[in-house]
């Protein structure tokens, strides 16, 4: 959501990659991190709270958990949701 596809296609490069913005790349890195660590670094945070009120960030948080959610049950029930 609110990538293009351009940018999507492009997404392993993100960090580095001029086409994302600041914000864009701290929403990934806060994605990434919430993902694979189940934690978000203290600098990542408060980078992000420059850019989002307090509400968006809860909103950011609960948008990343709900979509490991999804795929961890998807992923242990090998549903096939293409079809």
């Amino acid at each position: 959501m609110g990538l293009t596809r351009e940018k999507t296609e492009r997404l392993e490069c993100y960090r580095v990659d001029p086409a994302y913005s600041e914000l864009e790349r701290l929403v990934i890195r806060y994605a990434e991190e919430l993902t694979t660590k189940l934690d978000v670094d203290e600098e990542l945070h408060e980078a992000l709270s420059k850019h989002l009120s307090d509400q968006e960030l809860v909103e950011l948080c609960v948008t990343v958990a709900t979509a490991n959610l999804t795929n961890r049950i998807t992923h242990a029930l090998k549903l096939d949701l293409e079809h």
